[in-house]
């Protein structure tokens, strides 16, 4: 079945965004850089260690499962320690930052359970083979995306038939946030078989574009803090492709936009800000700078990387 986002933005947006996204990821960054340079050694050690499966109810559909943790940050939360034995739990975790991290945790000897990659949801396929993961989840991260429905699709692309993807996140976090740093989107339901997308310009329910190649499942759980969680499961029913593209898409101009910034002194200054003066400073800057199109150059599509020079003058670059 063929679906398709039903966003459609004008190039001034896509400009204003992109330039927005890209100093959400700084400071994204910035902000796990100083909770781990303020953590003690033996909080930071925890922090990286293996826990037990989040998702244990899934153990009864899938008694060994492939499971894919996206946008999952500096480490997954997930885990692989099944609640009881006989299961035995496959994970894979990406992430956008996912070569920052690695800096980050190599600076102080940290040595993950399991190994972020880097991947945007975007473009998992560039990354995932389809139909390889039995879960696919994501917390609090869809919100941050350029294009929520885009990466809905692709995560039920590397999702198996009968697969489940699961979605966990604050209930409009963007209004919550009055759309700071990374939080662009909002998440609410208008029932159990809905899950719907918005902002102030826009919604769509995704049970609607899905009709005929998935089924969904929302709970809406009031948590202690009085907000709620929204939490979706879309069980993918049959394949899915998405229509072709026709000239340069939202999200592709954002990883034009993410590669050409290596250009940019903006990194190098919101450190210099900060006060981090530390002797890594100069590599972490170096290796941060260049690891996006290190990660494009491996996991997107060549005719990509062709057009950026051209688009880096057209975009004022």
């Amino acid at each position: 079945m063929i679906v398709k986002s039903p966003l459609s933005i004008s190039e001034s947006e896509i400009r204003n965004f992109s330039e927005k996204y890209i100093m959400s990821l700084e400071s994204e960054y910035l902000a796990w850089y100083n909770y781990i340079k303020n953590a003690t050694q033996s909080r930071r050690e925890n922090s990286v260690k293996d826990r037990k499966f989040s998702e244990p109810d899934l153990l009864k559909i899938y008694p060994n499962p492939s499971v894919l943790d996206v946008g999952t940050g500096r480490t997954s939360a997930v885990g692989t320690i099944s609640p009881e034995e006989g299961h035995v739990i496959k994970l894979s975790a990406c992430d956008v930052l996912a070569d920052a991290y690695d800096l980050l945790n190599s600076l102080y000897g940290l040595k993950p359970y399991v190994k972020v990659e880097f991947a945007f949801v975007e473009r998992l396929t560039d990354r995932y083979e389809q139909n390889s993961f039995d879960i696919v989840r994501m917390s609090n991260a869809l919100d941050h995306c350029y294009d929520p429905f885009t990466g809905i699709f692709e995560m039920l692309k590397v999702a198996k038939i009968g697969g489940t993807v699961r979605l966990i996140h604050w209930e409009n976090e963007a209004e919550y946030e009055m759309q700071y740093g990374m939080h662009q989107w909002n998440i609410t339901s208008k029932g159990e078989d809905s899950m719907l997308i918005w902002r102030k310009d826009f919604r769509a329910d995704i049970r609607d574009i899905l009709k005929g190649c998935a089924r969904i499942r929302t709970e809406r759980r009031k948590m202690t803090n009085g907000r709620y969680l929204i939490a979706s499961d879309i069980v993918k029913t049959d394949n899915i492709e998405t229509s072709a593209k026709t000239g340069m898409n939202l999200f592709d101009e954002a990883i034009i936009r993410f590669c050409l910034m290596k250009t940019s002194a903006r990194f190098s200054s919101a450190y210099r800000k900060a006060g981090n003066n530390d002797p890594f400073r100069k590599s972490m800057f170096k290796k941060l700078i260049a690891y996006a199109p290190m990660g494009l150059r491996k996991y997107v599509p060549s005719w990509l990387e062709r057009c950026v020079r051209g688009l880096s003058r057209k975009i004022g670059y």
